[in-house]
């Protein structure tokens, strides 16, 4: 690994072309990276998702009070008044969105992970998995995530004991030869978990991707293929 604070390689194709992208990631010189999934389905979620990702970078120490202050600006973008009733209804329901926020400290000796929704982290030694959180089965995926909501009814669950225990991890590059961390939206996140092929790594795949064309060209094959859900895919590597 280099000495330093590792830099990431991040990627991105929407789920179409020329269409918005509700897919958001940033990081931050602190050795902070988050990655956001925001639900087509809800109202506005690529705001609300690039609204998560900034505050994460800014400040990783998640809380029902750091959610309150997103969710407060996230409101400030409308006049909800002024909105059509349909529009109105909708932005009361809520925007949600995954959260996919990593802390390294010490040059990776800790790296603490926060996930809520399907967002998957994937640590890697060389081509190996070592580990993955959330989720560890493709299957997984087919159920409906809990996301982050700019509705607070819908946030209940931070606030129960066991919040931390669901949502949070510790990793660390300590021991590991080859040491990455990828964190992947959950069209990407399915596919490598339904890896079966015994004669080659989707490890590998992922780490021979260094170019955004390059990692275009993967997800428009491996959607073609049938073997990728046509999503928003977004792609961060961490070594």
């Amino acid at each position: 690994m280099r000495k330093g604070l590792p830099l990431p390689l991040t990627f991105s194709v929407p789920k179409v072309e020329g269409q918005r992208n509700e897919d958001s990631y940033q990081r931050s010189r602190k050795g902070i990276y988050a990655l956001s999934d925001g639900a087509s389905v809800s109202f506005d979620s690529a705001s609300w998702s690039r609204i998560l990702v900034r505050r994460f970078a800014q400040d990783p120490e998640f809380s029902a009070e750091w959610l309150s202050a997103a969710i407060t600006e996230y409101r400030g973008l409308y006049d909800r008044e002024s909105l059509p009733w349909m529009q109105q209804a909708a932005f009361d329901r809520g925007s949600f969105a995954s959260l996919l926020g990593v802390r390294f400290l010490d040059e990776g000796r800790l790296i603490q992970i926060l996930s809520v929704g399907d967002t998957l982290a994937v640590l890697c030694d060389g081509n190996q998995i070592v580990a993955t959180f959330p989720y560890s089965l493709a299957s997984q995926f087919d159920q409906r995530p809990q996301l982050l909501c700019t509705n607070p009814v819908e946030n209940k669950f931070v606030e129960k004991d066991d919040f931390d225990y669901d949502s949070k991890a510790d990793w660390t590059f300590r021991g590991l030869g080859q040491p990455a961390l990828f964190c992947m939206t959950d069209a990407l996140g399915q596919w490598l978990l339904s890896w079966s092929d015994p004669d080659q790594s989707p490890i590998k795949i992922i780490r021979s991707l260094r170019t955004a064309n390059e990692f275009s060209r993967f997800v428009k094959a491996e959607r073609a293929a049938a073997r990728m859900r046509r999503d928003d895919t977004t792609l961060m590597a961490i070594w």
